[in-house]
C-alpha cells in the first residue's frame, strides 16, 4: 500500500512529520472506507470483547504497530506519534458514530453485514500476503454492499448508541499502541503480528457470517501472536 500517496488533505492537520501521518492514514482508514461503519451497525461492536478485537486489528493491528515501530527511534518517539494522532482518530470515530443511525436507517443491516464479513476476509488475506485479494479490496465490497443493501431515504433515525462503542474502541486501540511502546526494548518479527492480526478478522467475519465464535478467542489468538514475535535484542 503506498502510504505516501496519502500524505496530503485532511492530514495536514497533524504535524509536519512523516510517521504521524503514516499512522493516522492506517488508523482512520477504516473510518473513511465504510468498514468501521459497516461493523457498528451491524453489532460487530457490541460487547467489550468485540470492541477489543476490532481495537486490535481494524486500527492497532500490524499495519499501525509496524508504522509506529519503523518511524521511530525511541519509546518517547513513538509515544509523541500516537498523541499527535489521537485528536483526529477519536474525531473521526465520534462523527462516524454519529453519521452510524442514518447509515443504519438507508441500508438493510442484515445484508451488509455480509459485504462487512467480506471486506474484512479481504482484509485479511492482504495481510497474510495473498495475492488475490488485491483485486478485492475492502473499499468496493463495501461500496458493492452498499448498493445492493439500499432501502430507500425514508425513515431518518438519530440515536447517540453508538458513540460509546465507537470511541471505547478507539481508546482500546490508543492504548494498546501505547501499550506496543513498551516492546521498543525487544527485536520483533511483525510477520507473527500480522498473521494473528489477520486470523482475528477471519474470526469477526466469520461471526457477521453468523458463525458462532466466543468473544475471547480473538485477544488470545492476537496476544499469543505478540508474544511469539518477541526476541531479546
Amino acid at each position: 500500500m503506498a502510504l505516501d500517496n496519502y500524505s496530503s488533505g485532511a492530514l495536514r492537520l497533524l504535524p509536519d512529520d512523516d510517521g504521524s501521518r503514516k499512522l493516522a492514514f492506517i488508523m482512520c482508514l477504516p473510518l473513511i472506507d465504510g468498514v468501521f461503519a459497516t461493523l457498528l451497525v451491524t453489532g460487530a461492536v457490541n460487547t467489550f470483547s468485540q470492541m477489543i478485537n476490532v481495537a486490535i486489528t481494524v486500527f492497532a493491528g500490524a499495519g499501525a504497530i509496524a508504522v509506529l515501530y519503523s518511524e521511530s527511534n525511541n519509546r518517547g518517539e513513538a509515544v509523541q506519534m500516537i498523541h499527535s494522532v489521537l485528536p483526529i482518530v477519536m474525531s473521526g470515530a465520534l462523527m462516524v458514530a454519529l453519521l452510524a443511525p442514518i447509515f443504519e436507517s438507508v441500508f438493510q443491516t442484515d445484508l451488509l453485514k455480509y459485504a462487512g464479513g467480506l471486506a474484512l476476509v479481504s482484509i485479511a488475506l492482504q495481510l497474510s500476503g495473498i495475492e488475490i485479494a488485491e483485486k478485492f479490496p475492502p473499499e468496493a465490497i463495501v461500496v458493492t454492499g452498499m448498493v445492493l443493501s439500499f432501502q430507500g431515504l425514508g425513515g431518518l433515525g438519530l440515536t447517540l448508541s453508538y458513540i460509546v462503542p465507537a470511541l471505547t474502541t478507539v481508546i482500546i486501540a490508543v492504548t494498546g499502541l501505547y501499550a506496543a511502546t513498551l516492546l521498543k526494548k525487544y527485536q520483533m518479527n511483525l510477520e507473527y503480528i500480522r498473521y494473528g492480526g489477520s486470523m482475528v478478522l477471519a474470526l469477526i467475519s466469520l461471526s457477521l457470517f453468523g458463525v458462532k465464535v466466543p468473544d475471547p478467542v480473538g485477544p488470545v489468538v492476537f496476544g499469543t501472536s505478540i508474544l511469539l514475535s518477541i526476541k531479546r535484542r
